[in-house]
Parts: C-alpha cells; structure tokens; sequence
C-alpha cells in the first residue's frame, strides 16, 4: 500500500516541466506487486528528490484509465469462469420458467426471500453507480451516500402498505393495479410512462455506462462493447425470464457486495489517515449539507428519500416484479428488509469509493473517471479478476431486469390488453422473448445520447426526479384516498411525459436550470398531489366503481392466515427487522448528520 500512496499522493507541481509523466505512468498503470512495491517506492522518492515535475494536462493524460491494462491468466480464468457460472445459472434457472405468464414473468411465485433480497440489490446496482455514483462522491463527499442508505422510508411504504395491496390482488403487473383501480386506460398510460422511462432513460443509461467502464480499463471501443453488453445479457433474459434473472442476480448480488467491500478495505488502507481521511472534513463529512447547497440540499433529500425512492420501490416494475415473484407474503416483506440491511455494505462499495479515490487524488480530469481510476491503481495483481466480474455483473444484472420488466409491460398490459386480448400463455412468452430483443436493440441505438450529458448520474437523477413525481402522486392518493377519481389519475399520469422534456430543456436551453434538480422534483410531486385532488372533488367518479381491494386498509397489515399457523416466532417478526433497520440507520446518521 505504500506504493500507491507514493504514486497518487505525492504533491505535484503543475508549473514546471514534464519529466514525471513516464514514472507516474510506470507508478498508476503498471500492474501492481505489492509483494515488491518497496523496490518502486524507492524509484518515487529519487524522481522527486531531483525536483522532477509534470504539467497539469499530463497529469490528467496519465490518469486517462485503461491505457495499458493487462489481466494474467489467472485473473482471466477467474473471469471467463464468472461467466461460465452466469450462463450455467441463467439457462439452468430459466430452462422450466418458460410454460406458462406465470413462470416467465415472475418465476411461478416461487422466489424465496433471500433471492429476492439479493436480486433487489443487484438489480438497482449498475455500471452508472461504479461510475456516475463514484464520481458524484468524488466531487460532494458522503451526501451521496444518502441514495444507499435513505431508502428505508420508501422500503416500509412498500412493506406495510404498496405490497400487502399488490400481493392481496396477486397482479403481474404496477400497471395492471392501475387498471383494476382506474380502468384499462389508466393502466395502459402509465404502462407507457414505464416504457419510457426505461427505454429512455434506464437501459441506455446502463449500456452507455457500462461500455464507458469497458472503454476506460480495457481500452475497448464504445459501440462494440454496448453490443457485446446486449448480446451477453440477452441471451439468458430472453431465453427464461424471471427465474433465470432472479438466480443470476443472486450470484452478482453476492460478488458485489463481496467485491466492492474489497476494493473499499484497500482503498481505506491506502489513503494516508485511513478512514478519518476518507471522511474528509467540512460539507464532505456530513450526510445532510444545508439548504442551499447547489446539488445536495437537505430538502432534496427529503425528495429522493419519499418521492424518488418511494417511486423506486412501490411502484416501479424494474423492482416490484421481484417481491410480486415471492412464494409467501412473508418472502417478499423479508427480502425487502434484508436489501435494507444489504444497503450498509453497498454504499461502502459503490459510493465510498468515490470518497477514496478524492482523498487519493483531488485533480483528476473527470469525477467520473474515479472508480476507473481506483481499479487501475490499487487492485492488485490476481484480484482484478474479481472486480472485473462485480463491474460486468452488475451491468448484466440491471440489463435482465429491465428488459424482462419492460417486456412484460408491453407484453401483458399493451399487446395483451389491447391487441391480443385472447392470446395463450405460450404466444405470451414467444411475444415477450421477441420484443426483449427489439428493446434492447433500440436502447443500444439510444444509448449514446447519454454522453451528451455532462455527468451520467446527473443524467439519471435528472430525468427520474421529473418525471416520475405525477407517477408518485398518484399511486399515494390510489392506495389511499377513496375518492381519487379515474379522470385524475390518467391525466396526473399524462403530465410525467412533458417533465421528461423539462430535463433536456434545462440541459440544452438552460431553462429552469437555476432551481435544484431534487427541489423541483417536491414540488412538481406537490403540484400533482393538488391537481388530482381538485379534479377528483370536482367531477367524482360513481361509488360503485370503486374496487375495495385496490384500497389499502389496517388488515393488509397482518399476514395471511395461512401462513400464520401454529405459533409464528418473535425473531420471523416482519415488524421487529423492519425496527431494527430503522435503529441501524437512526444510528448512521446520527454519526455523520
């Protein structure tokens, strides 16, 4: 480790000359041998006894990432196996999820809690948090955190009052619930904002990404490594569902967490202070920042922690269709509560790393090219292997989910609904595995929009804290409010589709760019919370078309009878483990508030 620290944490003078730049390339993007570095630290300490400098711009040259990054064989064979045992299990798990809507689309409702868990986490992990998250840390400190670790409120919505509903009604599909709530318009309209969203935003933001992450180490090109993403996430999603994405999100849930908390223990180790170092200090070190932070506000947390995450976990296909896949109540509520717990270490992994890497080195080029960054010069020989699995694993992760979500979407609620309303289940499935590789088609052509943005968090936080506001309002008043009529519903709906046109606004005209991002998300929630409210009191809906069990009530709160037989013991107690995050996190912030 003192090795790196020589390398990363000597103090450049940028005013003279440029006779560093061949060591510092030798130092950062050589393979590193700890087990000799001590020889390496000697050749660092001549360099800068004779006074040798560098220029700015070659600095940032020299940590351009990947330039000359070689695996061995050992961390090659470690890779080609991940992968091996990725197909093994998608096509394993997928081989009988393909009889019936039920098994493609959500793995016969088989699922058991532990897997759910893990695929909650896996799935919401991708290539834009190695990178845009990181790099978002790197420039803002541990406020970023707040996106692993301020999810709780939103994870007991889904607990104790969006899944009770969603299970008692034993739907496929969020819009499907819409469409038993509304009527088939309803649940179609917010079928498309889905569709949108994810062909938009999410799957090319995940395929963009991920080639940045396969450009920066391994030097490949953008648009071959977004096909070669397409080609190796496809194959098992499309081939068996819900069951073989769920198992295979298991497996990178597993080496993510393993992985990440590894490349975390070696970066803390080789910052200079340690931990208290990569903390840092002032607005850096502290979880909620003031009001009127540019980026981070305390009040725009509020809006990720109710509205954005709300959205996220209770109503939101990509996540949601695990929890309706459970094989128990009791399955799903658990999973949920163990990705809470799960959250701890994944902020360690992918948001700390940013935080690391800026106490490495606090003038690199581009905060997004961090985490790159930190695998080039600290992962060890023999190691990279691993980390190279977790990055790739958790891009595939994300792509199955999507595209099995946003197929099935299209598939029961648009074709099914309003197309082929008595299609069989096998024309079902042939129909969802056929458009899965038009979807991901098109998002591989959409994808280089994205780097059109300057960041690619910044891409993602923008075009999700917009438009998914009216979509949060009125699943709120649904669940809740008796009287939400059927004509505010689709048109609070129809609103999300302009807020996504607002993000390219502010991005390319600079309209409304002045105002918090996460701010404007609150109050256009607010805004369409009062807009539904108005139309519903003034042109109500009939009492009796009301569906009573699309209405959350105290008894939803229980467990079904049947899985309550014979005594049920404390520590199974869905209320007791929810208690126990809220403390563990009640303790977090009360650290680093």
């Amino acid at each position: 480790m003192k090795v790196v620290r020589a390398c990363c944490l000597a103090p450049f003078d940028f005013a003279q000359g440029t006779r560093w730049l061949k060591v510092v390339r030798a130092c950062c993007l050589a393979p590193f041998d700890f087990a000799q570095g001590t020889r390496w630290l000697s050749g660092v300490k001549a360099c800068r006894l004779n006074g040798v400098k560098t220029r700015e711009s070659d600095f940032y040259t020299v940590h351009h990432i990947g330039k000359s990054m070689k695996l061995n064989l050992l961390e090659i064979g470690t890779f080609i196996l991940y992968l091996a045992a990725v197909i093994f299990v998608g096509f394993s798990a997928g081989r009988k999820g393909k009889q019936s809507t039920s098994d493609f689309f959500l793995a016969g409702r088989r699922l058991p809690w532990f897997v759910i868990g893990f695929s909650l986490i896996a799935s919401s992990i991708s290539s834009e948090q190695f990178i845009g998250e990181v790099g978002w840390a790197y420039r803002y400190g541990m406020a970023v955190s707040n996106w692993e670790w301020l999810v709780w409120p939103a994870q007991g919505l889904l607990l104790f009052f969006f899944l009770p509903v969603y299970l008692h009604n034993k739907i496929f599909t969020i819009p499907e619930y819409l469409t038993r709530r509304f009527g088939r318009l309803a649940g179609s309209t917010f079928a498309l904002v889905c569709m949108a969203q994810y062909l938009v935003i999410n799957l090319p933001l995940v395929l963009y990404s991920g080639a940045f992450v396969l450009n920066k180490i391994f030097n490949m090109n953008m648009v071959l490594a977004i096909w070669i993403l397409v080609l190796a996430a496809g194959s098992y999603t499309i081939f068996g569902g819900m069951s073989a994405v769920a198992w295979v999100d298991l497996l990178n849930g597993l080496i993510l967490i393993i992985g990440g908390l590894a490349v975390f223990i070696i970066g803390v180790f080789a910052v200079d202070g340690g931990l208290p170092a990569v903390i840092g200090s002032g607005e850096r070190a502290h979880l909620m920042l003031p009001a009127d932070h540019p980026e981070l506000p305390w009040t725009g947390m509020l809006a990720v922690a109710l509205v954005m995450s709300g959205y996220y976990y209770s109503t939101n296909q990509f996540m949601t269709q695990r929890c309706l896949s459970a094989r128990s109540v009791w399955d799903g509520k658990m999973g949920v509560i163990l990705a809470g717990f799960l959250a701890i270490p994944l902020a360690l992994s992918v948001t700390w790393p940013g935080m690391i890497a800026y106490a490495l080195n606090p003038h690199l080029a581009e905060a997004d090219t961090a985490y790159p960054y930190l695998i080039s010069t600290l992962i060890p020989v023999g190691f990279r292997g691993l980390v190279f699995a977790m990055l790739i694993g958790a891009i595939m992760s994300t792509l199955d989910s999507l595209v099995n979500s946003t197929s099935s979407l299209l598939t029961l609620d648009i074709y099914k609904g309003h197309i082929n309303k008595q299609a069989s289940d096998r024309h079902l499935v042939i129909f969802a595995q056929i458009s899965g590789g038009f979807i991901l088609l098109f998002s591989a052509l959409w994808a280089p929009m994205v780097g059109r943005f300057s960041s690619i968090f910044a891409y993602a936080q923008e075009c999700w804290a917009l438009m998914l506001a009216p979509v949060m309002a009125v699943f709120v008043l649904a669940i809740f409010w008796k009287r939400m009529s059927r004509r505010a519903a689709i048109s609070v709906l129809f609103f999300a589709f302009p807020m996504l046109l607002i993000v390219f606004l502010r991005q390319f005209t600079g309209i409304m760019a002045h105002i918090n991002i996460f701010n404007l998300s609150a109050l256009i929630f607010l805004i369409s919370l009062l807009l539904a409210v108005c139309m519903s009191l003034l042109r109500p809906d009939p009492e009796n078309n009301i569906d009573s069990n699309t209405l959350w009530h105290p008894d939803l709160l229980k467990l079904p009878a049947a899985e309550r037989v014979g005594r049920f013991p404390w520590w199974k107690s869905i209320e007791f483990w929810f208690a126990a995050l809220v403390l563990t996190f009640a303790v977090i912030y009360a650290v680093w508030w």
